[in-house]
């Protein structure tokens, strides 16, 4: 479950709110269809200057749906395999609580509602926020129970760059809680795992919402890319996440302008293929990975409409030894995953 915690995130009971909204919200958790029916714009901007544009005290509902594969097989005198599926929905609430002279937004994120739906070797996992009362059941799904209407913190410029997550102490508190730990971790132990949190749970997930911008305006046909750094396997890797803005469109539900970009993702892996531990040698191949996806930026609003992004990577690697129970021995692994992510903005 610990690797879930790099998604976590949604609503489903806004405490206060009218019938009508409870209808709203229960749609948006209902619907699984993300289409979005615009039209070219007739009268498209020469050029445009993507920036984030929220204001004091506006409000964005985002739903973020991930769905994910994995299969594993090891080859050797005989061969394994292994298939988890899951599915993992989230509502998120977000509030602006101030915009300073610069821009920079200050805000307030509650997760509101998760569901998991999953499968692993024919075994079923399921959970829905808000349904379990068990403590046991609940500690299993910490993860998800630990951010459910506790929000957090977090500042951001106009062009998505995330300057800082903070408030994040009431998460760590509950998920000792429930974990049944809280009176046996010391405060140094707590700091660590708040920043833990944030930069492998909680940043993962802002950024789906909000995608760091080009600096520049960019015009249709226009490219840009960004390179981040990450670890895969005894690989470092070079991420390079590139992007094209491909068309102007307008929504037909109420004319709001959107620009249109095409987004795809190339890695570049530097390690050493073979390593040797204790009389066992590794031989690892190159990673592959690549991405593919469209996003429609809302210029009107300034705030991501809606986004589809896939990403598929394949891992191998060969293991021999000369001390096996019975002689020399060679296993292979090959790790194929797939994992697809859409958001939609339900409610502004």
């Amino acid at each position: 479950m610990k690797n879930i915690f790099l998604l976590l995130f949604i609503s489903l009971f806004v405490f206060g709110c009218g019938k009508k909204d409870e209808n709203k919200q229960t749609a948006a958790m209902n619907d699984t269809s993300s289409v979005l029916k615009t039209v070219p714009d007739d009268a498209p901007p020469k050029d445009v200057n993507l920036v984030y544009m929220l204001k004091k005290d506006q409000h964005l509902s985002y739903k973020l749906t991930s769905t994910s594969s994995q299969t594993q097989s090891v080859v050797s005198d005989t061969t394994l395999k292994q298939v988890a599926k899951q599915t993992v929905s989230y509502i998120i609430d977000m509030d602006v609580r101030e915009v300073d002279n610069d821009n920079v937004m200050d805000i307030k994120a509650t997760i509101k509602w998760a569901k998991l739906d999953g499968e692993a070797n024919g075994q079923k996992l399921s959970y829905e926020s808000g349904k379990l009362k068990d403590p046991k059941e609940i500690a299993k799904f910490v993860d998800y129970e630990a951010v459910l209407n506790n929000p957090f913190y977090f500042r951001m410029n106009p062009k998505g760059e995330i300057l800082e997550i903070y408030r994040v102490d009431k998460i760590v508190d509950k998920y000792l809680e429930i974990q049944g730990i809280k009176d046996s971790v010391n405060n140094e132990q707590k700091h660590q795992f708040q920043g833990n949190i944030s930069e492998g749970a909680l940043k993962p997930l802002i950024q789906q919402v909000f995608r760091t911008l080009p600096q520049n305006k960019v015009a249709k046909d226009s490219t840009w890319h960004f390179d981040y750094p990450s670890r895969m396997g005894v690989f470092d890797i070079k991420n390079i996440a590139q992007y094209k803005l491909v068309n102007f469109e307008k929504m037909l539900s109420n004319d709001n302008k959107l620009a249109v970009i095409e987004a795809g993702l190339q890695i570049v892996p530097k390690g050493k293929n073979k390593v040797s531990d204790r009389g066992i040698d590794y031989d690892f191949k190159n990673p592959e990975a690549q991405g593919s996806g469209k996003i429609y930026f809302n210029f009107s609003k300034g705030c991501v409409q809606n986004s589809k992004t896939s990403t598929k990577m394949k891992m191998s690697v060969t293991v021999k030894t000369s001390r096996g129970p019975r002689g020399p021995m060679k296993a292979v692994r090959n790790d194929d995953m797939e994992t697809t992510n859409s958001l939609q903005l339900i409610g502004s």
